[in-house]
């Protein structure tokens, strides 16, 4: 999708359409045809619904430039699920005010209007609930950390409800994984994760599965983790996924901490690794030998497999070229395939 799509229906509206396009580079304007200027994106007379409709379901953000209600009515048979639907924002003709309509959260909106009502001099108007009580809301703090959830609904608007009401939520976060320009407000922070009282829900945001069965737990798996692979010609699709598995149990990460996979170019036709991406949904990424070889040095060598391929390690070049980050711990052997772990700078 694309980011910005910006509607006017009126002649201020279409001025004032044109001003928030020019502070949005990465946005595209749509104008009546009767106000529009040469090159300007237009929609005819009895246009409106149908130009709405397509940059509803082609933008991640729709602003509209006019009356609220008549955003309400164009949205009604459009909307499908919070975790799809894009933002809405809807701004008067004055640029008084931006309105955060639909998708607040998952979508962005709350956070796309306070930027455009800096941008434009505007109030922001925000209404959901954690925003007014100026907490954090879980799925933001999710998104912060490119973190998945099970459950995403109930569990959002339970923990959601209970910081907007100012109950204790617990939070504990990997240390190796905090970010100090997030907000916790709301939450209650823990240094360790066996510091929390058993009146309140506790989230972790961490990539391991090492943690002991806990009450009334929500894990937050941050995509941080890209796997370096290495193996023999033709392995299964059946040894990569018992060698994965063990991969993972044996280094404790969730495998749904893993944002990327990566080989060196002659494996690129290895239908193992491209079964495996699509097992972890992410695209594999390969790199020549001479990519490899300017991280080579950092790990132990095969002799046999530098002759084979060029580079004295696969798994371990790879998972560093591709996280731009050193490997942690040692790498991984089984089904004569080979592992390697690194965090994503």
């Amino acid at each position: 999708m694309n980011k910005f799509g910006i509607i006017s229906l009126t002649k201020n509206g279409s001025q004032i359409a044109r001003k928030v396009h020019e502070v949005l580079p990465e946005s595209e304007l749509f104008i009546p045809d009767k106000y529009a200027l040469a090159k300007e994106k237009s929609f005819p007379k009895g246009g409106f619904k149908t130009c709405f409709t397509q940059i509803f379901q082609k933008f991640d953000c729709v602003i509209c430039v006019m009356a609220t209600g008549i955003v309400v009515r164009s949205i009604a048979g459009l909307v499908q699920d919070k975790t799809i639907d894009p933002a809405v924002l809807v701004m008067d003709e004055q640029a008084n005010h931006v309105i955060s309509l639909l998708s607040g959260h998952v979508g962005g909106a709350n956070e796309w209007a306070n930027e455009l009502a800096t941008l434009m001099n505007s109030d922001p108007v925000i209404t959901t609930a954690t925003d007014t009580e100026h907490v954090q809301a879980l799925d933001v703090l999710a998104d912060k950390y490119d973190g998945w959830y099970a459950e995403f609904k109930r569990v959002t608007k339970r923990i959601n409800g209970r910081l907007a009401d100012g109950l204790p939520v617990a939070l504990y976060i990997e240390p190796s994984l905090v970010k100090n320009d997030v907000s916790t407000t709301g939450f209650t922070v823990l240094e360790d994760i066996n510091q929390r009282s058993d009146n309140m829900p506790l989230i972790v945001i961490s990539d391991r599965i090492n943690f002991p069965k806990m009450a009334d737990t929500i894990f937050v798996v941050p995509k941080v983790n890209v796997v370096g692979v290495g193996c023999r010609k033709d392995v299964s699709f059946s040894m990569m996924q018992e060698a994965f598995s063990a991969f993972c149990e044996e280094r404790k990460i969730a495998w749904q901490s893993i944002v990327g996979i990566a080989s060196i170019e002659k494996k690129e036709h290895e239908q193992a690794i491209h079964y495996l991406g699509r097992v972890l949904d992410v695209v594999p990424q390969f790199y020549t030998a001479e990519q490899l070889s300017t991280v080579e040095s950092n790990y132990p060598q095969s002799a046999f497999v530098k002759k084979t391929v060029g580079v004295g390690s696969v798994a371990e070049t790879s998972a560093d070229i591709a996280a731009n980050s050193r490997v942690v711990g040692k790498r991984f052997a089984h089904n004569e395939i080979t592992f390697a772990l690194a965090q994503k700078k």
